[in-house]
């Protein structure tokens, strides 16, 4: 699974929780439940980490058949993929250095020949990049839960204005301008939430939608500078949730988990 993006979105499988209903905090409180299960998993067999100092561009992270392969991605981003979380908003104390730094890192188990153990899911694969960012980074964190602001993501008035019925395999493509565009593909619910999260809102968006399966769908609506100037055809964030995708967002206090670095140093020499 392959995500690149000019802000760093997390998607589908590879970095958003099944999130389904009320009683399910996995959506607010994902880096425990990454933690936990980082800690039953192997570690990465053969690391490289890369300091890119050539490309200010797109991030991407995939995870193949027996690892993961990150190119050109903050610092911030690695640990918000590697404990799961929907905003690196929910992130603190990064040291100066690092959190301006970007990395290329690829990490696998050996002696597989290219094939994942059958055990191992997208999850696990990016879990275990806790355990590469403690012994290459130095890394140690506190998971801190802080009552905050979120977002419900609730099925409107008349239903969603889009089918679910093909695989997860979601992919994403975006646009900035006058109109902000998300165009996604083979895309699931939570995947929506956890792109929300970090493109028009700058919140946290959980999914309370309770549809499954994954569909294609657009997004499109007036950027904030467009919406200070005025003028026909204006079309605020939230009235294209719902108008376009007959869903909308509800304000909620939630416990939402966030993660404060007690250290990080830069990487160690391969």
């Amino acid at each position: 699974m392959r995500l690149r993006s000019s802000q760093f979105l997390l998607l589908a499988s590879l970095a958003i929780p099944s999130l389904a209903t009320a009683q399910n905090n996995d959506d607010i409180n994902p880096a425990a439940k990454f933690i936990a299960r980082a800690a039953r998993l192997p570690a990465y067999d053969v690391v490289s980490v890369h300091e890119n100092k050539r490309d200010t561009g797109d991030s991407s992270f995939d995870t193949t058949k027996d690892g993961i392969v990150i190119e050109n991605a903050p610092f911030r981003e690695i640990v918000e993929f590697a404990y799961n979380l929907a905003s690196f908003d929910l992130i603190s104390g990064i040291p100066g250095p690092l959190d301006s730094a970007r990395f290329d890192i690829r990490a696998k188990i050996a002696n597989l020949d290219g094939d994942r153990p059958a055990k191992l899911t997208d999850d696990d694969l990016q879990a275990m990049t806790i355990s590469l960012l403690a012994d290459r980074f130095r890394l140690r964190v506190r998971v801190v839960p802080k009552m905050m602001t979120v977002y419900e993501l609730v099925v409107a008035k008349g239903g969603p204005k889009f089918k679910l019925d093909e695989p997860d395999h979601s992919s994403l493509t975006m646009s900035w301008g006058k109109d902000n565009t998300l165009n996604f593909k083979q895309s699931s619910m939570p995947t929506l939430a956890g792109v929300l999260s970090d493109s028009g809102l700058h919140g946290l968006v959980v999914d309370r939608t309770g549809l499954k399966g994954a569909g294609t769908f657009s997004l499109k609506w007036s950027s904030d500078e467009a919406q200070e100037q005025g003028g026909p055809n204006i079309v605020s964030f939230f009235t294209a949730i719902q108008e376009q995708l007959g869903l909308k967002l509800k304000p909620a206090k939630l416990p939402v988990d966030t993660l404060v670095i007690d250290q990080a140093e830069m990487p160690l020499a391969n």
